[in-house]
């Protein structure tokens, strides 16, 4: 028993920001950031597009796609590394605002990145168990409220890098479906603090903390050079192994979706884990990291894509040169071989504050 992806949606911003704006905002000299950062395009939440907000609306969107209502589900787990609010659990709120009925169990899952491959694999392990018939998966971040503001700057690296949005799947148990295997997650906690967000818990007392140093305190801290060194050292033995456990090869996988973690280490990932560049998903231009819910966004353009390409194949169509989506237009990785244009193998992997690694296959 496992299950199907029923249907899957999205919510992004309305307000985008491009490079120059991010130039005008931080006092560089236009052009730079597109240069030095990759940026092309950002979406920036809007006062009235909270985390909840977003989460419930990418939620409307993927049960219409999968043709449910909020009462045909069981479970909804809530995936996100940032929280609207300390208390209550931000799933309840996220059914506060569908107006759900009491009987949904609903719990949050916070892995930070990898909020939402934990996410699939509990799911995955209700579903062997037979616990629930049909569970959604939210993932909604809304960080550039926190990144882009004026009193305690982030570094223009931070500054750059993060976008906000929402993502939204529906899942239904299957005993014929393969779900989500291979899944491995390993913690190398020597990088505990080379990423963090030092506020917000138990540590550090609001109450007995001078005011700038708990605005400084709420701030994103990266230390990007020694995170990008620790991830080279440690994911190409952690695939190797994933993959081996998961008694699959490199080249039967079709896509590798990694978390769009930066621009650096996403450009130079390909020649890191031994993946031809065209199999590895790259739209951290466009869509910046979306913290957790950076895997399922890009995840649900991919779906998009290959179910494009099968209806052009269908028509003897020559296969899509862009991914269509009525929010944005994001670069393709290849263009299918009609004659294996059959299901898909999708390799998931990212790396989280933590420091945590974390994989999955999904068959599309």
């Amino acid at each position: 028993m496992a299950f199907n992806i029923m249907g899957s949606d999205i919510y992004l911003p309305q307000q985008t920001w491009n490079g120059e704006d991010f130039d005008r905002h931080l006092g560089l000299k236009l052009g730079t950031s597109l240069r030095k950062y990759g940026v092309e395009k950002r979406y920036i939440a809007a006062p009235h597009e909270t985390a909840i907000m977003m989460a419930g609306e990418a939620i409307i969107g993927a049960l219409k796609n999968a043709c449910m209502r909020i009462q045909d589900i069981d479970f909804i787990i809530y995936a996100s590394a940032t929280h609207h609010q300390t208390l209550p659990y931000d799933a309840s709120a996220v059914l506060a605002y569908l107006k759900a009925p009491a009987h949904l169990t609903s719990v949050d899952i916070n892995s930070s990145c990898l909020s939402f491959l934990s996410a699939l694999d509990y799911a995955q392990c209700l579903f062997l168990a037979k616990r629930h018939r049909r569970i959604v998966i939210v993932s909604s971040e809304c960080g550039t409220g926190i990144t882009l503001n004026k009193t305690t700057p982030s570094s223009f690296e931070v500054a750059t890098l993060f976008s906000d949005g929402a993502a939204a799947y529906v899942l239904q148990a299957d005993p014929l479906a393969s779900g989500f295997t291979g899944a491995l997650f390993e913690t190398h906690h020597q990088g505990y603090e080379l990423c963090q967000v030092k506020g917000g818990g138990s540590a550090i007392n609001p109450h007995t903390t001078a005011h700038a140093d708990l605005l400084t305190a709420s701030q994103f801290e990266m230390n990007g050079k020694a995170l990008f060194r620790e991830m080279v050292k440690a994911v190409p033995t952690f695939l190797e192994k994933g993959l081996q456990r998961a008694e699959v090869n490199k080249q039967h996988i079709d896509y590798v979706l990694p978390h769009q973690a930066s621009h650096r280490a996403i450009n130079k990932l390909p020649r890191i884990i031994g993946f031809a560049d065209h199999k590895v998903i790259n739209n951290v231009a466009q869509l910046g990291n979306q913290i957790a819910a950076s895997l399922p966004i890009n995840l649900h353009f991919l779906r998009q894509q290959i179910a494009l390409d099968r209806e052009q194949t269908k028509q003897s169509n020559p296969a899509s040169d862009k991914l269509l989506t009525s929010k944005t237009t994001l670069k393709p990785t290849t263009s299918p071989d009609p004659k294996t244009l059959t299901t898909k193998t999708v390799l998931l992997f990212g790396t989280a504050a933590g420091l945590s690694l974390g994989m999955g296959l999904l068959t599309l």
